[in-house]
Order: structure tokens, then sequence, then C-alpha cells
């Protein structure tokens, strides 16, 4: 029993020191103004990392943002442990990232994740995705993510016909008043 709690603590204490030594890297990529055409984002990855990748863009109008992340290794993670693990999705108002311009997040992302950002104002924002990644030992291949994101504009309503029978009422009204000055002038 004593080799086994030796064999367990020994492992525990090589993956606590492998996770330590993966090194934390931020990019920060400017993806334009977004519109309803599909904007394509991701990273690969060769080596194993941490990772936090910050995505700006610009919307013109009020709306919602949407996309989708995918991890394209997923099948490779049973095989030789290659693998990119989204762990959160976070939206930003403005190109700084700080926890006082947090505006929504998405905690749950499985390996095909969509996700929608709801009631946004027209602006700039950062989408920050981060996650870990892991390669197997004498790996020489890629662990990567890709996604897309769009943005949807909310419409002004239409006026109600009564709104424009109002106006057009109002409008005829002035002109009467108007024209019935000009003749008792």
């Amino acid at each position: 029993m004593n080799g086994l709690h030796k064999f367990l603590g020994g492992v525990v204490a090589s993956t606590v020191l492998a996770a330590s030594a993966f090194a934390q890297v931020t990019t920060t990529t400017n993806l334009g103004e977004l519109s309803a055409t599909p904007t394509n984002f991701g990273n690969t990855f060769n080596q194993s990392v941490n990772f936090s990748d910050i995505y700006t863009f610009s919307i013109a109008g009020n709306g919602s943002v949407s996309g989708y992340t995918n991890d394209s290794n997923t099948f490779r993670a049973f095989i030789d442990f290659r693998d990119v693990d989204i762990t959160s999705l976070i939206l930003y108002k403005g190109t700084t990232v700080n926890p006082s311009t947090v505006m929504d997040y998405d905690l749950y992302v499985p390996a095909a994740n969509t996700f929608t950002f709801s009631g946004l104002t027209a602006g700039t924002y950062s989408l920050a995705v981060n996650g870990n990644v892991s390669l197997g030992a004498g790996s020489g291949d890629l662990a990567k993510y890709s996604g897309q994101i769009s943005t949807t504009a909310v419409a002004s309503p239409a006026p109600e016909a009564s709104d424009v029978a109002m106006t057009l009422m109002g409008l005829a009204g002035v002109g009467f008043m108007l024209r019935r000055r000009k003749q008792q002038a």
C-alpha cells in the first residue's frame, strides 16, 4: 500500500509540475467590423501551453454577436493526448480586457461550442478565448481550434399604421392652419 501511495504521489506531483511548466501565451487579433458574413478566428499550437487569445472587433449597430468554436483535435486526444481545451469565452466592452468591462461569459465550453452575446450596442468589443493545450510526448503534430463569429443587427421597429395615420392627420392640421392664416392676412 505504501508503494501505491508513493506512486500516486509521484503522478500527482509530476502532473502539477507539468501543468505549472506550461507557458502562458496571450495573443491579440483585430477582426475588424463584424457583419452578417461570418469572420474566421482560431489558433494553432505546437507546444503545451495555457492560452488567452483576445479577438477585438466592432459592430456598427445594436444587435447580437454569435458564433462557434471547434476543437479540431478531439479524436486525437484519445490517441496521443493532443488536445485543446477551451475553458471560457468572455466578452468585454472595448479593447481593454479587465474585470470592470466584462459583458458576458460562457464557462461551459465543450469541444464544439456555440455562443451568443445579445443586447449589444454599437461599439468595440473583445472576445477572450481562454484554455490550455496538451501535446503528447514527441508529437510532431499541431493542436488547434477554430471558429467563426458574426453579428445580427436588431432592426428598428416599423411604425404602426395608427402612428402613421396620426402623423398624417397632424400634418394636415398644420397645413390647414397655415392656409387659414395666409387667407386672413
